[in-house]
């Protein structure tokens, strides 16, 4: 699935020379009750019981007398015995459904809750190419310090990020436009030692330099969220490795950077690591993605608002 709305963005390349436009169940039947036969008569074999509606039968043959035809329940286990005789006629197995609605999402992880604004699975992409709707930050980082292109991945298309560096490499998408939202994408480090990985939120362009908040994971497990503002860093909360241990190379981790008003927080796989920090530094801008010194795949981006 591609970008749902066309992404322009400021050239970061020239910033002062001009504007640059990147490419862009079924419900469970009740049994029904146990049906009793009529009696039977005296002096007669007992007869097979009919088979319960909607099962298969299975009949036992009663001494001296016939009983009557048991009715068996709906889908359900029915046993007719008839009075005078042994006749007991066997109804069907019931059947039991799965209730809901399932929504196919190929293994991904599900959407976060809301309106969805922008999702990209790559899979529109050629391996080898840039990203449709992506631009590799020139401001921020050093375009010579890595790269960024679309890979298969066991025949899976991502956007893989090659930092050679020690320093982040950017790769820029989304809606400067975008105030309130949540920014979820799967991340896997393909290789690299002392290695950094995450994404960023609400990016735009300064003075001089990109503005935006930064949440990203290092080797250790370890958790940061920043703010940059005009070449400036500050660090609004952090989580120690503690509760997670180590990140692990061709593991995946489910970011999800959270943005509403001046409330932000971090999770990863599901988990709280920097919760409800308070600051109003920035107030709209779109996404990123960052790497340093290795090599991480990027996949299943959602934005929801």
């Amino acid at each position: 699935m591609k970008p749902l709305r066309s992404v322009l963005w400021c050239s970061l390349a020239t910033l002062g020379a001009g504007c640059l436009t990147p490419a862009g169940f079924d419900r469970g039947l009740d049994g029904g009750a146990t049906a009793t036969g009529g009696a039977g008569q005296a002096g007669q074999s007992g007869q097979a019981g009919s088979p319960g509606t909607g099962g298969t039968p299975a009949a036992t043959g009663g001494a001296s007398g016939s009983g009557a035809t048991g009715r068996g329940g709906t889908g359900g286990t029915v046993v007719s015995t008839g009075t005078g005789g042994k006749t007991t006629g066997m109804g069907g197995t019931s059947s039991t459904g799965t209730g809901g609605t399932s929504i196919d999402t190929g293994g991904a992880p599900p959407p976060p809750p809301g309106t969805v604004l922008y999702v990209d699975d790559f899979s529109g992409d050629t391996a080898g190419s840039m990203a449709k709707g992506w631009i590799a930050d020139t401001i921020d980082s050093d375009p010579t310090k890595g790269t960024w292109s679309v890979v298969s991945d066991n025949g899976n298309l991502a956007l893989q990020g090659a930092a050679t560096g020690g320093d982040f490499i950017m790769d820029i998408g989304g809606d400067q436009s975008w105030t309130d939202y949540t920014f979820q994408v799967d991340i896997k480090m393909i290789s690299g030692s002392s290695f950094e990985f995450g994404v960023f939120g609400r990016f735009v362009l300064g003075s001089d330099k990109g503005n935006y908040y930064e949440a990203y994971m290092d080797d250790s497990g370890g958790v940061q969220l920043r703010v940059k503002l005009n070449g400036s860093t500050t660090t609004l909360g952090s989580k120690s490795k503690s509760t997670t241990g180590a990140a692990q190379l061709n593991t995946v981790y489910t970011f999800k950077l959270d943005m509403h008003g001046g409330t932000i927080s971090v999770s990863v796989n599901g988990v709280a690591r920097v919760s409800m920090v308070m600051d109003t530094t920035l107030s709209a801008g779109g996404i990123g993605l960052i790497v340093n010194s290795g090599t991480a795949e990027f996949d299943n981006v959602y934005v929801t608002e």
